[in-house]
């Protein structure tokens, strides 16, 4: 299911891409300078730096079809891999999968394809869409402001020969206005459920916090936390069946890596030099 949501979205959104909303003769609406920001994720960073002297880390961003041989090799060797490379292929993967999922709501909470707004109390509403040889696409963000935060919802109507939809949910955000962090999920098309879903907190540029978790039909999760000193990743179900725990000093460089699939599951440390240890 999450993989069909996927695929949808993408479809939609480079078909909006190739289509202009913006009309020079449209009335004027409202000062666009009230208008608030949309959501983005961009301001979630999760600090991996201590991974970066790793011939390991940023693996999964290098490899492509054409290194299938090579990913293929990577299981079989990781037991004799030291802790610190380990726990940096651990790292990567995480870091592509939040790149990946991350980018979903920056890519449909675009201004420049909303046209002009129209303003009923404290909600904004944008709406666009085309009809080109039968099929009729019409997509609608709402931007709603509470006391304490400002909840989006990005819905759509689909008519085709494939499939019509009214007014389905397709991405929904609630962010905190005083920038300390938020919430975004990702829903089935055809049923009103979340299939994918990101709690976040922030301190200034810190990332503090991040959840991202697929529904509770299939199995995959990853948190990370950090006071800025000791940070911490926990993956489940997601690199090897079972859990996948870091844990690392940013200031004394060490730390720990632990996972079912890597030293049959036993706990393995490095030092300030990256070198195995003793736990």
């Amino acid at each position: 299911m999450l993989r069909k949501t996927i695929l949808l979205l993408l479809t939609t959104f480079i078909a909006l891409s190739l289509v202009s909303c913006s009309d020079d003769d449209s009335p004027t609406g409202p000062d666009m300078s009230e208008a608030p920001d949309p959501p983005s994720v961009e301001d979630i960073e999760m600090d991996l730096s201590i991974f970066e002297e790793a011939d390991t880390f940023g693996m999964f961003s290098m490899l492509s079809e054409k290194d299938k041989p090579l990913r293929e090799l990577l299981p079989s060797v990781q037991n004799e891999w030291p802790p610190y490379e380990q726990a940096a292929y651990f790292a990567s993967f995480a870091q592509y999968y939040m790149q990946i999922m991350g980018a979903l709501p920056s890519a449909f909470f675009q201004e420049e394809m909303w046209g002009e707004p129209e303003v009923s109390g404290d909600t904004w509403l944008w709406e666009w869409g085309y009809s080109i040889e039968g099929e009729s696409f019409m997509m609608r963000i709402t931007a709603t402001t509470t006391q304490d935060e400002r909840q989006w919802e990005l819905r759509y109507d689909l008519q085709s020969e494939d499939a019509v939809l009214d007014d389905a949910l397709l991405i929904a955000a609630q962010v905190r206005l005083d920038g300390s962090g938020g919430s975004w999920q990702l829903y089935d098309f055809e049923e009103e459920t979340p299939v994918f879903n990101v709690d976040y907190e922030l301190q200034g540029d810190l990332t503090t916090f991040v959840d991202m978790r697929i529904d509770e039909d299939e199995d995959g999760r990853l948190i990370y936390e950090s006071d800025g000193t000791i940070s911490s990743l926990v993956m489940h179900e997601l690199v090897y069946s079972g859990e996948t725990v870091l844990e690392w000093n940013n200031n004394t460089r060490t730390g720990w890596v632990q996972s079912a699939g890597y030293r049959d599951g036993s706990t393995v440390c490095w030092d300030e030099n990256f070198m195995e240890t003793d736990c």
